[in-house]
């Protein structure tokens, strides 16, 4: 992460100070000063931690962060003292948690896995994985991509510690394809794996996440051996401009699961939302698309609770906020608010948008200012925080109250509002 300028130390703590009376509200697209002192919330930069390079909600404290060193931190949220638990990470790949584990990849492309509760960490070193691609942790095995030919590889641990390869899918992937898991046939068993797949780096070559190589296919692999159960491919000359699907119920009984991603070609890019039709077994289909940005290599950055849809479209030129909704085979759009951004190009962060206790929470247009709306409310815009640097990232705390930010300069930034009882959210 580059920071071609950082602020006097002694500057951000005048500004953290100021933040009770720096509350802002805005309207008609302004922000200006907030004077109801009961708006205040506490805003503090977590103190004794190095410069961080990513943050990862989960882990022992609810919170974990990379150094920019390769150090892994285990931070308190609350009271207590950070505690470096690893050395040797790799800062510019995700950490992934789950089910008592937390996996990353080492500086040399190795996996690293702790066992939580022993404070045990298993390895194996020869893993080879891709920089910048997600790990994914199931019940019983780690998820990685690795870095010669971009399969999908299903780590399993042996008895000596160190952690072996199970299976391996045959299909290509994007090389910073981040895996999820999705139930898209509704059958309540946890669901099945979900990966951006078949890289071309020449039908769209725009590069706003981090290179030119985009995805042309969506697969659905089977959890244990990766087979694919189902899969949409695109024609030429559009590209799925994402790294990972995001789930989303759709509007229809029986509790399904969609996808929402990106889209991609000569009018720009536009919202897809994905669907698994039991009717037709073996595939994905578009089940709506919204409209497209208009203008090649023209982006919108999609955000979603998993029930609301939105998108920052342009969120590196003026950054507009839309809601979305399903309507028959289409996305229709409501323009919501200007001056906003939840990415910064060439950032594989694809999403600085937080979900809070039903609230959105997402930066203006310069990073430098955090606003908030209830999407239960018509979206109403609650009072707004100034932070004291751009934002780089952004992670809800496991509890649901607190938001914590990445600034530029590598401090980290913790923002919590009174705990919301969910009847009290509309």
């Amino acid at each position: 992460m580059n920071t071609p300028h950082r602020r006097p130390v002694g500057r951000r703590a005048a500004l953290i100070t100021g933040l009770a009376g720096g509350l802002l509200a805005t309207a008609a697209g302004r922000v200006r000063a907030a004077t109801d002192a009961r708006a205040t919330v506490p805003a503090t930069v977590l103190p004794a931690l190095p410069p961080m390079a990513q943050l990862h909600a989960g882990g022992p404290t609810g919170l974990l962060g990379v150094a920019r060193d390769g150090g892994l931190w285990s931070i308190p949220p609350q009271q207590g003292t950070p505690r470096r638990i690893a050395e040797g990470l790799d800062p510019a790949t995700p950490l992934a948690s789950g089910h008592g584990r937390v996996a990353a990849r080492t500086a040399q492309g190795g996996l690293w896995v702790l066992d939580v509760a022993s404070g045990q960490a298993g390895h194996q070193p020869e893993a080879a994985l891709a920089p910048h691609a997600g790990l994914l942790v199931l019940p019983l095995a780690v998820l990685g991509v690795a870095a010669a030919g971009h399969r999908l590889l299903r780590f399993e641990p042996a008895a000596d510690g160190r952690w072996q390869v199970v299976a391996r899918s045959q299909e290509a992937l994007l090389p910073d394809a981040r895996p999820l898991q999705a139930d898209l046939d509704g059958r309540g068993d946890g669901g099945h794996i979900v990966v951006l797949a078949g890289p071309d780096a020449q039908r769209y070559r725009h590069g706003v996440l981090g290179d030119a190589v985009e995805a042309t296919r969506v697969l659905w692999l089977e959890r244990h051996g990766l087979s694919v159960l189902r899969a949409l491919t695109l024609p030429a000359p559009h590209v799925f401009e994402d790294i990972a699907p995001r789930p989303v119920a759709l509007p229809q009984p029986g509790g399904a699961t969609g996808l929402l991603t990106v889209r991609a070609g000569p009018d720009g890019g536009q919202l897809a939302l994905l669907r698994a039709d039991p009717a037709q077994p073996g595939q994905l289909q578009l089940a709506g698309l919204g409209e497209p940005v208009g203008g090649f290599h023209r982006w919108l950055a999609p955000t979603t609770d998993g029930r609301h849809i939105a998108a920052v479209h342009t969120p590196h030129i003026g950054g507009v906020l839309h809601s979305d909704r399903l309507d028959g085979g289409r996305l229709a759009r409501r323009r919501l608010l200007d001056g906003v951004s939840t990415h910064h190009i060439g950032s594989r962060e694809t999403d600085l948008a937080v979900w809070l206790q039903g609230q959105l929470l997402l930066p203006s247009q310069d990073g430098r200012v955090l606003r908030r709306l209830n999407p239960d409310q018509d979206w109403a815009e609650h009072p707004a925080l100034a932070l004291p640097g751009r934002v780089v990232q952004a992670v809800a705390l496991p509890d649901g109250a607190a938001w914590v930010g990445l600034l530029e300069d590598g401090a980290v930034l913790l923002a919590r509002w009174p705990t919301v009882p969910p009847g009290n959210q509309r």
